[in-house]
């Protein structure tokens, strides 16, 4: 009689009902386990994450030769559904492209354009915005300057269609140092498929220059670059026939002839 009432005392005191530790272990026991299926779960989406991004660097860094570095079509957090479609349309480009179709290699130098156009107005502005404007520029190759293709409009060596060309080519045997044309920072540093290895150096907040088809860069985004400093070397990379270099000059994002701006050159 004493026992039974000692353990009614147990589970009754002052008449409120208070679980055994047996009973609440059991009753704690669901809650416990969803907690940690949640926590499982979110490793494994997180590890599946990390997989995932590491597959698809390792495919870029195996298919350097063939996926630019960079895409024309910027990524919007705002608008993440079209920035992917623009994304899924320019990597179908690249096919059309890699198979040398004309209309193809016409569109993603129209997307190039419009990337530069970007790259010479908006990017890193803030490093440039103390520089003034230069009024002339400095040759990018040493001794005179020999210009193989004008600025203006002409027949396409690789495409064959009469096509803007919104630089100057100039004859620069492969693996020739070429020079940035005033001091600057470097905006951007990458491959495209039309431009190849190309630099593009923000001069002031209304000048910049590109240097394309370079068979090697030696500067990264960011870099404060001087007057005549060797910031690659010539080559023949991306629509182009032979070594030589493409240089450019953009003006609030618009092509203007180098020509004009160039301290010593002669055309032949």
């Amino acid at each position: 009689m004493n026992q039974k009432q000692s353990k009614k005392a147990d589970t009754y005191s002052s008449g409120f009902y208070v679980p055994d530790a047996q009973q609440k272990q059991h009753r704690s026991s669901p809650r416990m386990h969803r907690r940690r299926k949640g926590c499982l779960t979110i490793v494994l989406v997180l590890a599946l994450a990390t997989g995932s991004w590491m597959w698809y660097r390792s495919q870029v860094t195996a298919h350097g030769d063939i996926t630019p570095s960079s895409l024309n079509a910027p990524f919007s957090i705002l608008h993440p559904i079209s920035s992917l479609e623009a994304r899924r349309t320019e990597q179908a480009t690249w096919g059309a492209v890699e198979a040398q179709n004309p209309t193809a290699m016409v569109h993603e130098l129209t997307l190039e354009d419009a990337f530069f156009r970007r790259m010479t107005t908006k990017a890193r502005q803030w490093q440039v915005v103390a520089l003034a404007t230069p009024k002339q520029l400095t040759a990018p190759l040493d001794g005179d300057l020999e210009v193989t293709s004008p600025f203006g409009p002409r027949e396409h060596p690789v495409i064959g269609q009469e096509l803007d060309h919104l630089g100057i080519d100039l004859v620069a045997p492969l693996g020739t140092s070429v020079k940035a044309a005033e001091r600057g920072v470097v905006a951007w540093e990458g491959r495209k498929w039309g431009y190849g290895n190309c630099i593009v150096i923000r001069h002031s907040t209304h000048l910049a220059s590109i240097y394309g088809h370079l068979s090697h860069t030696n500067v990264h985004v960011g870099q404060s670059v001087s007057k005549g400093e060797a910031i690659g070397l010539s080559g023949s990379t991306g629509f182009s026939t032979g070594p030589h270099l493409h240089f450019e000059v953009r003006r609030d994002s618009t092509p203007v002839n180098p020509l004009p701006l160039l301290a010593s050159s002669s055309g032949g």
